[in-house]
């Protein structure tokens, strides 16, 4: 049987560091998509990832258990992310939809000379449309962008997310339908075209 969360922390605040090392586990492969999801680069995301179990590992003592622990680490993951954004204040690169987080990243060219005669025009389509969907997701604004990322990649509640980002519901709602009806706007005419 697994130890919950809440069981884990208690132990870790005791001096059983194992505790933690199980939490890392547990979380590390949803926290590492998020985050490359909304850095839309590797070694970003790996550094992110690790400065986010070290800001976890140092305040986790003040884990109050008021909130969900994933609620509350994903909202140190979410703020990890904007802070480095800002940071850096540079163009996020594009997130890939069409490979699993981890994998390298293709461009269409190097994909069509990799399978050359053996490549159908649907999988060259679904590429290219995967192309087309991060380079949407890229240009939306950092909150309609982590909404969508967490609402649609992650698929958290929206009570989940209302937590996450500290605001109401309605507001989550409102951004989503912000981020659908500006990605539907930017897809359409590629969508309409093929």
């Amino acid at each position: 049987m697994a130890n919950s969360d809440e069981s884990l922390i208690r132990r870790f605040k005791n001096g059983d560091e194992e505790s933690f090392k199980e939490l890392v586990k547990r979380y590390q492969a949803r926290i590492y998509s998020i985050v490359f999801a909304m850095m839309g680069d590797k070694n970003d995301a790996d550094d992110i990832c690790q400065e986010i179990f070290v800001k976890l590992y140092r305040s986790l003592y003040q884990f109050r258990g008021k909130s969900k622990f994933f609620t509350w680490l994903y909202r140190l993951t979410v703020n990890t992310c904007i802070n480095a954004q800002n940071g850096r204040k540079r163009k996020l690169q594009t997130i890939s939809l069409s490979h699993p987080v981890g994998e390298s990243e293709q461009s269409l060219v190097e994909f069509i000379e990799q399978d050359g005669e053996n490549c159908s025009i649907d999988i060259l389509k679904n590429k290219e449309l995967g192309m087309k969907i991060n380079s949407a997701i890229d240009c939306l604004s950092d909150d309609l962008k982590e909404v969508f990322i967490l609402r649609e990649i992650e698929d958290l509640s929206y009570r989940e997310l209302a937590k996450i980002l500290q605001c109401s519901e309605g507001t989550i709602k409102s951004r989503l339908f912000r981020a659908r009806d500006r990605l539907k706007e930017k897809l359409l005419p590629y969508i309409n075209n093929s």
